[in-house]
């Protein structure tokens, strides 16, 4: 695939300047374990909870005086930290939602809307008696109309302790089964980013060869010309037919005449 550096050359290739498809991550293949139930409930409450601390540590930081770096440097990296992992599990827990209502076995309750946003709207999925709320995205709009309901979503764990018992665990099981998709998840974005520079630039390429900025090489012909054979004629007759035809186009040998010469006798008189 090309790339930024691909610009400082003069000519290109028919071929190089092709546009490739990004791959779909919702084409991802994955698993689908016994206990996919339990593992989901998990997943969005601990999403749950570390978005709860998301907000709580986002608000202390706002309350925070600017010159106590240290601490708010430290602050900031839990941010960090619950802000991505509360992407990741909310990520994969709505990937195998949208997996579940292709197939059939999920079904959507209705809508409700964001408590700020108001166009941003999130469906109530229903699997195996559990509630899950999951991001409207458009394709399950389609699928199923909007349709609000009246929902009052529980509240977050404040806990660990409050998901499951064993904290170690719950983590522990949670990140196995978040860990197949993810790393799957991170090759395709890493060759969807190519795809998207490449395209980039062959557009950017196709300026610059209408700008007379560089060209095109026009493609060879890979096939050998054909050489057209010697036109020897009768070169395939066979042997004993142009001695024939040889004998035919030669004029019949006259016979050699003999010619008599007279011979004159000298006649002896008698005295």
């Amino acid at each position: 695939m090309l790339q930024r550096s691909s610009l400082e050359r003069k000519e290109f290739k028919e071929d190089e300047l092709k546009l490739i498809k990004k791959f779909d991550v919702k084409n991802l293949a994955v698993i689908f374990p016994e206990n996919l139930n339990q593992l989901l409930i998990w997943t969005s409450e601990l999403a749950q909870h570390n978005h709860a601390q998301f907000i709580e540590f986002s608000n202390k930081l706002g309350l925070m005086a600017e010159d106590n770096v240290e601490e708010r440097e430290e602050i900031n990296k839990k941010i960090k930290f619950y802000r991505n992992s509360a992407f990741e599990e909310n990520q994969i827990k709505d990937f195998y939602l949208k997996k579940l209502l292709d197939q059939g076995e999920a079904t959507v309750r209705g809508y409700i809307k964001h408590p700020i946003k108001q166009n941003t709207k999130y469906a109530v999925i229903s699997y195996h008696g559990y509630d899950f709320v999951s991001f409207a995205t458009p394709e399950i709009i389609e699928k199923s109309p909007l349709n609000f309901i009246d929902f009052v979503q529980i509240e977050a764990p404040k806990t660990l302790a409050d998901i499951h018992p064993d904290e170690a665990l719950l983590l522990s099981t949670i990140k196995d089964f978040i860990k197949p998709f993810k790393e799957q998840y991170k090759k395709i974005t890493s060759k969807n980013r190519e795809i998207k520079e490449h395209n980039a630039v062959v557009h950017e390429i196709y300026i610059k060869i209408k700008n007379k900025e560089a060209t095109l090489q026009k493609p060879t012909d890979s096939k050998p010309k054909e050489s057209s054979p010697k036109s020897t004629e009768n070169s395939a007759v066979p042997v004993e037919m142009k001695q024939v035809a040889i004998q035919k186009n030669m004029a019949p040998q006259e016979k050699p005449i003999t010619v008599i010469k007279k011979r004159k006798f000298a006649l002896n008189k008698e005295k």
